[in-house]
């Protein structure tokens, strides 16, 4: 008689193994001996389970679906998978259609060596299973952070291959950097943006141009952000290249944007190196959309925003402060546009009806 006593020791090895709890590997075993028993006694089309005993043992049991007699014209009855309620009741007064009902078996002598092969194979297929299972339950959780992994590859296709410890993420091209380098070892930060199950395995999705890739480093490096006390109300990226982010206190005694530049640059430094030198500005979220708007086109001083029809801002500055505003190929008005979601004209104070050539932003070219 087979004992789950005789072999615990070795299922707790297999559980340690894997890393699994020693009740999935008993499920397995469990399931692999009912295939294995259907093998030996020709069930193969029967509902053949295997339940442990409180003594170690295994009982066998052919199980049946209660069916009423309305269902016999929807199904195809099958006595070795089907009992009428009629019958059923005959056994169990109690019982109503839709139910299972139990058969004990006799308990085979010994095993075939086909059956045992096929015991051997399911255990193998069930194991495979769990780990999927946990694999994809573990870093499901991680979706929308951040975690660490080192370079595998670069496949033809120009794709990232990363080893996160247990298992391979990809990094499609379109999800790097622009200009960022990426070698076989090199140790970097990742943003998990999907996680899905597949026949191949768990398939793990990571960025790191993606904009919440910046609000996940911030969530690491500023703690009152990790807190709550400090909000994040927008972000507009460029990747490689600049990013915006607008930020907000809930506590008038602190400072969102000190908060995120840190005692002496310390952390938005730290950030800044994460992202390969990137430039971050991190601008102050105000509820009045033309305070706004002056602060998104930082570093550029603003000397005055007149809110106009069909949601454009016109932005008056300077001449010393013109070029900044617009910014390299107009890349400072572009994501200040982004990250306000509003059209912003940028002209000269001296000649607020001359339209300067690139100083016009929608908020959706980027």
């Amino acid at each position: 008689m087979f004992s789950f006593k005789q072999i615990q020791g070795y299922l707790e090895q297999i559980a340690e193994e894997h890393n699994l709890s020693i009740e999935v590997i008993e499920e397995a075993l469990l399931s692999a001996l009912a295939s294995a028993y259907k093998r030996e006694k020709n069930l193969k089309d029967a509902n053949v389970k295997a339940k442990k005993t409180p003594w170690g043992s295994v009982k066998f049991y052919l199980v049946k679906k209660v069916v009423c007699p309305e269902e016999l014209e929807e199904i195809k009855f099958d006595s070795q998978k089907h009992i009428l309620l009629e019958e059923a009741q005959k056994i169990n007064p109690e019982i109503k259609c839709g139910e299972e009902i139990y058969f004990e078996l006799s308990e085979p002598e010994n095993f075939s060596r086909i059956a045992a092969q096929v015991a051997k194979q399911v255990i193998i297929q069930k194991i495979r299973e769990a780990e999927k299972n946990t694999l994809y339950e573990e870093f499901k959780d991680k979706e929308g952070k951040i975690v660490t992994g080192v370079i595998e590859k670069k496949d033809p296709n120009g794709n990232i291959l990363v080893n996160l410890g247990k298992t391979l993420g990809i990094m499609f091209k379109n999800e790097t950097i622009p200009g960022e380098s990426y070698k076989p070892g090199q140790r970097m930060r990742f943003y998990v943006y999907a996680v899905e199950p597949s026949s191949q395995g768990v398939k793990i999705f990571l960025s790191r141009s993606h904009p919440m890739f910046i609000s996940a480093i911030f969530n690491v490096e500023v703690p009152e952000i990790a807190e709550g006390l400090v909000e994040i109300k927008g972000i507009a990226r460029e990747p490689g290249v600049r990013t915006k982010i607008a930020v907000y206190s809930k506590s008038p005694n602190i400072d969102p944007i000190g908060a995120c530049i840190g005692a002496k640059g310390a952390r938005i430094l730290s950030i800044i190196n994460e992202l390969n030198n990137e430039k971050i500005d991190v601008v102050l979220w105000d509820e009045d959309p033309t305070k706004y708007v002056a602060n998104a086109l930082t570093p550029a001083k603003v000397l005055e925003v007149r809110q106009l029809p069909k949601r454009t801002m016109l932005v008056l500055v300077d001449e010393a402060n013109l070029p900044i505003a617009i910014g390299t190929k107009g890349q400072n008005i572009k994501l200040a546009a982004k990250l306000t979601g509003w059209k912003i004209e940028v002209r000269l104070i001296n000649e607020p009806e001359t339209q300067i050539e690139g100083g016009v932003a929608e908020p959706d070219l980027l």
